[in-house]
C-alpha cells in the first residue's frame, strides 16, 4: 500500500471528452483508481482486484467491465495476470517536482513486476523528468544571470513604450 496521504486529480478531468463519455460507473471506476489507497507516485501500481471490488462494493464481472471501458478509451491500461493499473497520461499531471522526487518514483518504476507496463511507464516518466531538468537548467541559468548583473530589466524586454517604462522600477532599479 502507498503511503501517500492524498493524491492530485486534475480539474481538467471533468472536461476531458474520453472521460465525460462513460457512464457514471466507469466515472466513479476511473476515479477510485487516480484515488485509492495503492496509488503511487508512479501512477502505475498493484492493485488485487478483490481489494478494488471490496473497496467499490462491485462484482468481479462489474469491475472488469469498468477496466475494459477505461483501456478503450484510452485512461488506463492494465495487465490483468499481475493485477497492475497504469494510469495513462499520469506524470502530464504529476511529473517528478525535485531529484528525490524523480529517484523515488523511478525506483517505483523499476519494481513494476509487468515489463509492458513498466516499459510504458518509463518512458513517459523520462520525458516528463527531461522537462523537469531542462527547467530547473533554465531556471538556474537565469538566477546565474541575473546574480552576475546581466539581467534585462521589463524595459528593455518590451521597449520603452511610455513614462511608465523609464522609472527606476521599471528599469530594474537603475
Amino acid at each position: 500500500m502507498s503511503a501517500r496521504t492524498f493524491t492530485k486529480v486534475a480539474p481538467a478531468v471533468w472536461r476531458s471528452r474520453r472521460f465525460i463519455g462513460l457512464p457514471d460507473e466507469a466515472k466513479v471506476g476511473f476515479l477510485y483508481l487516480l484515488s485509492n489507497a495503492h496509488v503511487t507516485s508512479a501512477g502505475v501500481y498493484e492493485l488485487p482486484r478483490g481489494y478494488a471490488c471490496a473497496d467499490l462494493c462491485w462484482t468481479d464481472a462489474a469491475y472488469e467491465s469498468v477496466l475494459r471501458e477505461l483501456i478503450e478509451v484510452g485512461l488506463i491500461d492494465h495487465d490483468r495476470d499481475r493485477d497492475i493499473i497504469l494510469i495513462e497520461r499520469w506524470f502530464r499531471h504529476n511529473p517528478p517536482a525535485n531529484d528525490d522526487h524523480a529517484t523515488g518514483t523511478r525506483r517505483r518504476l523499476q519494481a513494476i513486476e509487468s515489463d509492458k507496463l513498466r516499459e510504458k511507464a518509463v518512458a513517459a516518466f523520462d520525458e516528463a523528468n527531461e522537462v523537469r531538468i531542462q527547467r530547473e537548467a533554465q531556471k538556474a541559468a537565469e538566477k546565474a544571470a541575473k546574480a552576475s548583473g546581466n539581467s534585462k530589466s521589463v524595459a528593455q524586454i518590451i521597449g520603452n513604450t511610455s513614462r511608465l517604462m523609464e522609472t527606476r522600477l521599471m528599469r530594474g532599479g537603475q
